[in-house]
């Protein structure tokens, strides 16, 4: 079974955990739209340029299925947040052509990637998040009655990898950066858990790993230690079932005072899974399992904990680029 990882960026080591699964016999291929995306030239079967999806939506889906035809690809693997907003509108029509594409649905999209949304989803379900305000006016009115004080969280509604995202700590900051399409939060100054579950197509979890943040680079988890943490898994268990998203989620947890704040939720691999592989748990191998349609069993405490994972900065040459 031929895999494609698009856009793949950076992100090599997911190749080389794909090549490194027990029983895999089919090729890794990767694309990406910048010949210079160090993901292009690792231990893989073979890269591609495509054009960028958001710059030509039918366009770049024509020449993924072309791709995926040529190279016999049977599962798509993506990793970017605008990219998978596209291909879950395509899912049917890959489907159709026998690929598996690994996204939600839109409607699960849409509660992780707009805050607002997810608020309301969290809300709903017995959650807990941080106290949001979507206008200045709201908040300064919510400051000048003592109900929320500095500092704060600046983001957009609709956005990821920590883009524009800021802490201010006076109102000239905030009065300064904020504008439509923005939101403040209350900063919670507590640890900070990232967790990968995995769900099986039916909305079920079938895999759960908590890590520790340590530290952040670039909006993603630089360094982190995988943790037994009971309450997190529950509520990372009851989160997969109320979601129902598809294949990994990805969610950021901060813990203070002995509640959980749910502020972030991502539907796919993000920066913190090597982590989770390299605990044992090979989400890959699951994706793959369900484009076959094997019935998956659940298993939750499965994982090596108190692993510390570090993020090193890995070095690519190459002679000439992909044109």
């Amino acid at each position: 079974m031929n895999v494609l990882i698009p856009n793949v960026g950076r992100r090599g080591y997911l190749v080389r955990y794909l090549k490194n699964t027990a029983g895999f016999a089919g090729k890794v291929f990767v694309s990406d739209c910048d010949n210079t995306a160090s993901g292009l030239y690792g231990d893989n079967d073979g890269a591609f340029i495509l054009p960028k999806p958001a710059d030509n939506e039918q366009k770049y889906i024509e020449s993924l299925l072309e791709l995926c035809q040529n190279q016999d690809i049977r599962v798509i693997i993506p990793v970017i947040d605008p990219e998978i907003v596209i291909l879950s509108r395509y899912r049917e029509r890959f489907q159709k052509s026998g690929i598996f594409v690994a996204v939600s649905t839109s409607d699960v999209l849409e509660i992780c990637y707009n805050k607002l949304k997810m608020n309301a989803f969290l809300k709903a379900n017995g959650f807990c998040y941080p106290q949001t305000f979507q206008s200045l006016d709201q908040f300064v009115k919510a400051f000048n009655a003592q109900k929320i004080s500095f500092p704060v969280v600046l983001k957009p509604i609709l956005g990821s990898g920590s883009v524009e995202t800021y802490i201010m700590r006076g109102m000239e900051e905030v009065t300064a950066l904020f504008h439509d399409g923005m939101m403040i939060q209350d900063f919670i100054d507590g640890q900070e858990f990232g967790i990968d579950i995995f769900n099986a197509p039916a909305g079920n979890p079938i895999r759960c790993v908590v890590k520790k943040k340590i530290s952040m680079r670039s909006g993603e988890t630089d360094k982190s230690r995988t943790v037994n943490h009971e309450s997190i898994q529950q509520t990372a268990l009851r989160l997969a079932e109320r979601l129902g998203h598809i294949c990994n989620l990805d969610f950021d947890i901060i813990e203070k005072d002995d509640k959980l704040f749910i502020i972030d939720l991502n539907p796919r691999f993000g920066g913190g899974y090597p982590a989770t592989h390299e605990a044992g748990v090979n989400l890959l191998e699951l994706v793959l399992k369900t484009a076959s349609k094997e019935k998956l069993k659940p298993e939750f405490n499965n994982y090596k904990t108190n692993l510390f994972v570090l993020k090193e900065i890995g070095i690519v040459s190459t002679e000439s680029v992909i044109i």
